[in-house]
């Protein structure tokens, strides 16, 4: 899935999976540095309509300027804050993240660089990029629900698919296909950002994120479902045999007696000292 395709029924849909997914862990950890630092200022990148800030502003304590960066106005101008944070302001930034835009976005002096569902998107010089201007900012990073590469069929009485491996590594390489910033990390990208801010000082830590999804999840599953098909069809080719996949496991999700498991990682950096 590339930039662009991150409209706003899609971003909507998975809203609730994303929140419900996010490891706790993360918040234990960064709240009490932001209260000990007194920190207040966050960029956002990539904010699209607002998730991310909807997650974390209510969990900050104290006073929060956000901005949100996107490259897509249209879905900034769909931001909606969250309810009952009291000391709350808002600014957006349009621009190309991939490009210029983002050393607009380094001038903002922001304690905390985060973003949600876009690492596994980005090239490792743009990462590499972030995390020098986290460093000279001694900022704070957090990056959420990064794809880590994990798809995995649960099936009551039935064995396992024997495509279920091929289509995952089909959908992985075409992970790291070109995204709008170069050549995507794709699932590698919490590692490369865990050793990149090590690297620099940081603490840094990756916890698991995945999304568990069962039978009551069937609207986001046929829409994964669809992705992974088109991803498998243009890396493989081979499309008799993706197509036959995608039938069995439609009938799967038909059956109702299963659980599906999408690999996530929430990655979190905190500056020396």
């Amino acid at each position: 899935m590339t930039r662009e395709q991150f409209n706003h029924d899609w971003l909507a849909l998975r809203e609730p999976f994303d929140h419900r997914s996010r490891a706790r862990a993360v918040m234990q950890l960064l709240v009490p540095a932001w209260e000990q630092h007194r920190w207040s200022n966050i960029i956002d990148l990539g904010s699209g309509t607002g998730s991310n800030l909807r997650y974390l502003a209510p969990r900050l304590p104290g006073p929060q300027q956000w901005t949100l960066f996107d490259h897509d106005r249209e879905l900034l101008g769909r931001v909606t804050p969250p309810e009952g944070v009291a000391d709350l302001r808002l600014a957006t930034l349009t621009g190309n993240l991939a490009g210029p835009g983002l050393e607009v976005a380094r001038a903002t002096g922001a304690h905390l660089v985060t973003a949600s569902a876009l690492l596994d998107l980005v090239s490792k010089d743009w990462l590499a990029s972030v995390a020098d201007a986290c460093r000279a900012a001694r900022a704070a990073a957090l990056f959420a629900l990064n794809y880590d590469g994990i798809l995995e069929w649960v099936v009551h009485d039935e064995a396992d698919d024997v495509d279920d491996g091929w289509i995952r590594r089909a959908v992985n390489e075409h992970q790291r296909r070109d995204k709008g910033f170069g050549r995507a990390l794709g699932p590698m990208a919490g590692l490369h950002a865990e050793m990149l801010f090590r690297g620099f000082g940081y603490r840094a830590w990756l916890f698991r994120s995945p999304w568990q999804l069962g039978p009551d999840d069937g609207e986001i599953i046929r829409v994964l479902l669809n992705g992974w098909v088109e991803a498998a069809l243009e890396q493989t080719g081979e499309e008799k045999r993706v197509r036959v996949w995608a039938e069995r496991r439609s009938r799967t999700i038909a059956r109702g007696q299963f659980r599906l498991i999408v690999g996530h990682t929430d990655f979190l950096a905190l500056p020396p000292g």
